[in-house]
């Protein structure tokens, strides 16, 4: 079962080839753009484990220097 921020940081995904992380903090946790935080790293963490779990799928989320995207 996915949290909301879970469906939120997948719904932000998928509407762009590549997001960056200040934009996911901005948008989901309307966080500045400044902050320093793990935020991101700890749900895309806990969200390719659930991903992986259900559907053995290791490459939903990817990242790269341009940001996460959705593969």
């Amino acid at each position: 079962e996915l949290t909301e921020k879970e469906i939120e940081l997948i719904e932000l995904l998928n509407k762009k080839t590549f997001t960056k992380k200040k934009e996911i903090l901005s948008n989901i946790w309307k966080y500045s753009e400044d902050a320093d935080t793990h935020t991101v790293e700890t749900h895309i963490y806990r969200l390719r484990k659930k991903i992986k779990e259900k559907f053995n799928d290791e490459n939903f989320i990817l990242s790269s220097k341009k940001g996460y995207s959705i593969n």
